[in-house]
């Protein structure tokens, strides 16, 4: 039998506490025999104890469901923040979240519009047919006619937030250099407290089909009359999702044609209008039939100021040309190293930093990158931002990059998954 979903704050505040426990006594375990050890076999333990944490954080938010899986679904992005053991046992965070029943599904529209669905819509769908990041979406006919999707939040899923984030930060404490971690758990319940407010989600629906302009990508049009804080209905946008779509066996052409819309839609969004959707989940890409692309669920959307986005723009060719000087200082610039180093650390990033630029530098060395000749790529990056975790006493926390890179990296590991070949070259950065 499935254990009893932790509701009030008490017991989730308990359940937390007990995972916090356990992963604190695997460390422990560790920290006590680590000196004991010799360097290799302490270094196998580091990661069996990383393994053991992890298993034992899932168990503990598996329990807590809600927001708690959803910041850990989040938490297993390849930031470089996490050692990979953590990682690949919190990917697995990524399911789907049971659908709400027919009759909570149609009480929730009632409460929000005031109305049942049936007396809202010419026709309701009260089985869902998508699960989206904090709710699910059903189909739904206006009554002047019209497909749409309504996306219903699973309730209380508001009021978790900030509790289940404040036990997913005990929790982590618990983990070596978690220090890190603490400004990213702090952006990330920010996203997560913007993506229950399906209003503001309207807005970000809004300003990408005014401002977009991609004759590739479709943004489906917002029902504000027949959306609330917790209902959102847009118009309904016909597709496959990416990866569904990627299993009908397409061919290169079509591809590399979606691939390069994504590219596209990313540099256009970042540098363009400052603002990017910054869930790069492949359900969230709807492959129409002639290869365009439906864009859909905005509850995760990252603006940027200008100044930040100026300098971002600059790394690529920094990078490549300029002096290491010239190069910690736009680093410091951007708060990603420490405001004073001494000459070993300045000379340790710098390193790092080139090493990175040179692995980024090999997607626009020809006009196309090609990732089916190029299955190494990936791999490689995920290395460097492994070993960029041993300096990071030299290095700040700015969440900008958090959903930044969650976006770009995401949708590296979507080309390559279509293997297509695709343009990176770009007035922005090179």
């Amino acid at each position: 039998m499935t254990a009893r979903i932790p509701v009030t704050q008490w017991e989730r505040g308990v359940s937390g506490g007990k995972t916090a426990a356990k992963v604190g006594r695997k460390v422990l375990s560790y920290l006590v025999r680590s000196p004991f050890l010799q360097e290799e076999k302490r270094h196998a333990a580091k990661r069996t104890m990383n393994r053991e944490a992890a298993e034992v954080l899932f168990e503990g938010l598996s329990m807590l469901r809600g927001t708690a899986l959803k910041a850990a679904q989040l938490c297993s992005m390849e930031f470089g923040l996490f050692p990979p053991e953590v990682m690949e046992t919190l990917r697995k965070s990524a399911h789907e979240v049971p659908p709400l029943n027919r009759a909570l599904a149609r009480k929730v529209v009632q409460n929000a519009l005031g109305r049942p669905p049936e007396e809202v819509f010419r026709t309701f769908d009260s089985q869902a047919f998508a699960a989206a990041s904090l709710g699910q979406v059903h189909r739904a006919v206006a009554k002047e006619g019209g497909t749409l999707a309504v996306k219903i939040q699973y309730p209380g899923i508001g009021e978790t937030i900030q509790s289940d984030m404040r036990l997913m930060r005990s929790v982590l404490r618990a983990i070596p250099d978690s220090r890190f971690m603490m400004p990213v758990m702090a952006e990330i319940e920010a996203r997560l407290l913007e993506e229950t407010d399906y209003r503001r989600e309207l807005e970000n629906m809004a300003f990408f089909r005014e401002r977009l302009d991609m004759d590739r990508v479709v943004v489906p049009a917002a029902r504000a009359d027949l959306s609330a804080g917790v209902v959102l209905a847009a118009e309904h946008i016909a597709g496959l999702p990416l990866n569904t779509w990627l299993k009908t066996g397409p061919g290169r052409d079509a591809r590399d044609k979606v691939a390069q819309t994504l590219q596209d839609l990313f540099v256009s969004g970042l540098y363009r209008l400052r603002c990017i959707h910054a869930d790069p989940n492949p359900g969230n890409f709807l492959v129409r039939e002639d290869a365009t692309i439906g864009l859909v669920d905005f509850g995760c959307v990252k603006h940027f100021d200008p100044e930040f986005v100026a300098l971002y723009a600059k790394l690529p060719t920094v990078a490549m040309h300029a002096t290491k000087d010239e190069c910690l200082s736009l680093l410091q610039a951007l708060r990603i190293t420490k405001p004073s180093l001494d000459k070993q650390a300045q000379d340790s990033m710098f390193a790092m930093f080139h090493e990175t630029s040179q692995w980024l530098s090999r997607l626009c060395a020809e006009d196309v990158f090609d990732f089916s000749a190029n299955p190494d790529f990936i791999a490689t990056g995920s290395r460097l931002m492994r070993q960029s975790l041993e300096l990071q006493e030299h290095m700040e926390t700015n969440t900008d990059f958090v959903f930044l890179h969650r976006t770009r990296y995401g949708m590296l590991r979507l080309f390559e998954a279509l293997g297509a070949r695709v343009c990176f070259r770009n007035a922005y950065e090179w």
